[in-house]
């Protein structure tokens, strides 16, 4: 193997790494510059699920949020419907996390409920 073809394999992959490279700061600046303006769909969260209720084994009725508008959603495997339109939106109610304590609490409140009933 001569040092031409160690030359020509080592100027292949450095070829290749910088494709690569190219590629990712591409797509990158891509997604800056198109996807994530404001009143993008993509970029923002304009739409929201509120609340979901399972009504069987593959349907559901899902409360959607649509930028302040709401939805009644009817989905199942095969298909996706709107029922109606909430003349009065529901507030949406974020999750609250869970702490140690506040678990300890509840641990502590159901144990004490358990002594009562004995």
């Amino acid at each position: 193997m001569g040092s031409s073809d160690v030359f020509s394999i080592i100027l292949a992959l450095l070829g290749t790494v910088g494709v690569i490279v190219l590629t990712y700061y591409g797509s990158r600046w891509y997604i800056e510059r198109f996807l994530k303006r404001p009143g993008s769909i993509s970029g923002e969260h304009h739409m929201q699920v509120v609340e979901r209720l399972i009504v069987g084994k593959s349907g559901s009725i899902i409360i959607v949020d649509i930028q302040g508008v709401q939805y009644l959603v009817g989905v199942t495997e095969h298909n996706i419907q709107i029922l109606s339109q909430l003349e009065e939106p529901i507030s949406f109610q974020k999750k609250q996390e869970i702490s140690k304590e506040s678990f300890l609490s509840m641990v502590k409140s159901f144990s004490q409920k358990e002594k009562q009933n004995e």
